[in-house]
This record gives C-alpha cells, structure tokens and sequence, in this order.
C-alpha cells in the first residue's frame, strides 16, 4: 500500500544520506594529508599558477611594507668591538689593581720567612703591573675610538653636511623675489641639524685624541719616551685630560633647545 512504499522511499533516502555523509577511511585521509604537506613549493612553471601568482603578490607587499634595515659598515664594526674589548680589559685589570692593592688577594698561606716588608713589595709589584695592563687595554681602546671617530667625521664633513649645504644653496638661489617658503625653512632646519651633528662628531674625535696623548704618557706604555726618549710634558699631558673631561661633561648638558 502507500504506507509501505512510503517507509521503503524513506529507508532508500536514509541510507543514500548515511553514504553520502559517511567520513572517508583513514588511509585515505592520511594519504591526502600527505599530499598537502610534502607537495612541491610552487613555482612558476608548475601547473599551479594562480598559487605562483598569490605567493608572488604577498612577498611584494611584504617588501614594500618592511623597512629598509641600515647595515653597519664592517669598519665601523671592528672598531667598535676592539674599543668594546679595550673598555673591558681597562675594567678588569683595574678592578684586580684595586684588590690587589687592598691585599684581598694575597696568599693565605705564608712561611714564617715572609715578612711584612716581602708582603707588601709583593703587592706593589702586583699592583704595578696590573695598572700597566689596565693602561695598554684602554689605550687600545682610545687607538680603536680615534679611528672610528676621525672616518665618522671625513665621511659625514665629506657626504651628508656637503649635500645639505647644497641643498639650502639651491633652495635660495631659486627662491623669487627673496620670499622663502616652507622648502627653504626645511633646507635650513636640515642644514642646522646636520651641521650639530658634525659639531659633535667634531667633539668625539677631540676627546679620541686627547684620551690618546694621554694615555701614551702613562706607565707600561710610555710611548713619548720610547720615541722621543723623554716623557710629554706634565702640563699638555694635564691640558689634555681636561679638554677630555670638557667635551663629556658638553655632551651631559642639554643645549638651549
């Protein structure tokens, strides 16, 4: 009767539904994943050009929108780290030239011949030579910083603060009837602040070349005596120590601005 057609129309229709909503086998499903996983980067011979095209259109954006990173040139590099190395051997045979001096490090055993007038020359050797090391490092640092700072301040006098100058030179020369616009007030602020920066890089190689007539006339190093055959003079080795504590005590000032 109809009833019964009908439950058998059901039952059909139940059971395509079941087939065709049935998951697919496992092996299946791995094999597929395997596909997607290890399937060739796509390039753009292959068959997948729309891929090529997708991939090829994000890595543009992409580059367009990351900055250009400034790379630092390998000089200015190297001599950094050699003044780096300087500084910390400064620091360290300075530290043990204070311990030393304090008798933190002397021998905690000693023989009943060891007297105090032993001990204590002991220690001023021990001192004395750990102060001449501390000077060879920081004057390896100085010689690091005065080349780093003498090719900073060709490079910039030579390229950026020529360029400025320039720059305001055309921005005046074309400016009508002496009227000068917002292009000449940028030209202007460009050329002050390119010009500070060569005054201080003018400071930093001031400070460099002090710092080395300085310390080529220190002990363990006596570079004069060795050249000249008598050590610089006491009141241009003094002068230069003071300019050198100026230009650090200009550079913590704010300025008027």
């Amino acid at each position: 009767g109809p009833s019964t057609t009908t439950t058998v129309a059901i039952e059909e229709d139940t059971s395509e539904t079941h087939q065709h909503h049935r998951p697919p086998p496992l092996s299946r499903t791995v094999s597929e994943m395997g596909r997607q996983m290890y399937r060739p980067y796509p390039t753009q011979s292959s068959t997948s050009f729309g891929s090529y095209q997708q991939l090829k259109g994000t890595s543009s954006t992409l580059a367009k929108q990351t900055p250009p990173s400034s790379t630092t040139p390998a000089w200015k590099l190297i001599g950094g780290t050699l003044k780096l190395f300087g500084l910390m051997g400064f620091w360290a045979f300075d530290n043990l030239s204070f311990l030393t001096s304090s008798g933190f490090l002397d021998p905690i055993s000693t023989t009943t011949t060891t007297t105090h007038d032993d001990t204590a020359a002991i220690r001023t050797k021990r001192k004395q030579r750990a102060s001449e090391y501390a000077a060879r490092c920081y004057f390896m640092g100085c010689l690091a910083g005065l080349y780093v700072n003498l090719r900073s301040f060709w490079i910039h006098g030579n390229g950026p603060l020529v360029e400025a100058r320039r720059r305001y030179e055309s921005v005046i020369t074309t400016s009508s009837d002496g009227k000068e616009g917002d292009e000449s007030g940028n030209a202007q602020h460009a050329l002050k602040k390119t010009e500070q920066k060569h005054f201080e890089l003018f400071l930093a190689l001031l400070k460099s070349l002090c710092d080395v007539t300085v310390f080529s006339n220190n002990p363990g190093i006596d570079l004069h005596l060795k050249l000249r055959g008598k050590k610089n003079h006491e009141g241009f080795h003094c002068l230069c120590g003071l300019i050198s504590a100026g230009t650090v005590l200009y550079n913590n000032f704010p300025n008027a601005e």
